[in-house]
């Protein structure tokens, strides 16, 4: 009897150290999953980041090239404007000039 007892003891240990071997196994694969995990998740938001950055450098790029553009268009334009007024001028002055001093006179 004492023998049976002696092996349902070692039995019970032998069940004991398996599951508490187990249990540590099974938390160093939860740990080392979960930093997997962790570093995937790191790597995903960095490489997220990096490319908005990119996304944001593009469109202040391309904001500032439009400007320009229509910067220079608005130069151009008000060049037109001017060289028309001066071309008109002269000829406006000298009408408003024969006017006033044809009434005058």
């Amino acid at each position: 009897m004492e023998d049976i007892i002696k092996q349902i003891v070692q039995i019970d240990s032998v069940a004991l150290n398996t599951k508490k071997l187990n249990e540590e196994n099974l938390r160093l694969k939860r740990e080392q999953y979960e930093k997997e995990i962790s570093d995937y998740k790191d790597e995903i938001l960095t490489n997220a980041y990096k490319r908005a950055d990119e996304l944001y450098e593009q469109i202040v790029s391309s904001g500032a090239q439009q400007h320009s553009l229509e910067e220079e268009k608005c130069r151009k334009i008000a060049l037109v404007v001017e060289n028309h007024y001066l071309q008109i001028e002269e000829a406006l002055l000298r009408n408003t000039f024969n006017e006033l001093f044809g009434v005058e006179g």
